[in-house]
C-alpha cells in the first residue's frame, strides 16, 4: 500500500481525535466509503474522503482494503 492507492473503509471509528484525555465524536460515517491513502507514516495510513469535503483520518492498515493500486 502506497500513497494515491484508492481503499475502501471497512471499521467505522467512534472518535475523530483524543485531546487532553477527552474524545472527540466522528462528525462522519466512513465505513464502506472509498478514500485515497495521502500519507503514510509506520504502521498507520492517512485517508482522505473527497466525498466527504476533503475529510481526512489516520487508519490502520486493517481498518481498510485496497480497491485499486496506483503504479
Amino acid at each position: 500500500m502506497k500513497v494515491g492507492d484508492l481503499v475502501k473503509c471497512v471499521w467505522q471509528p467512534t472518535c475523530s481525535r483524543v485531546v487532553d484525555n477527552y474524545a472527540f465524536s466522528m462528525e462522519h460515517t466512513i465505513k464502506d466509503e472509498l478514500g485515497i491513502i495521502v500519507k503514510h507514516q509506520g504502521h498507520r495510513y492517512d485517508i482522505m474522503f473527497p466525498q466527504l469535503d476533503g475529510y481526512t483520518h489516520w487508519l490502520s492498515h486493517s481498518a481498510f482494503e485496497v480497491i485499486n493500486e496506483c503504479r
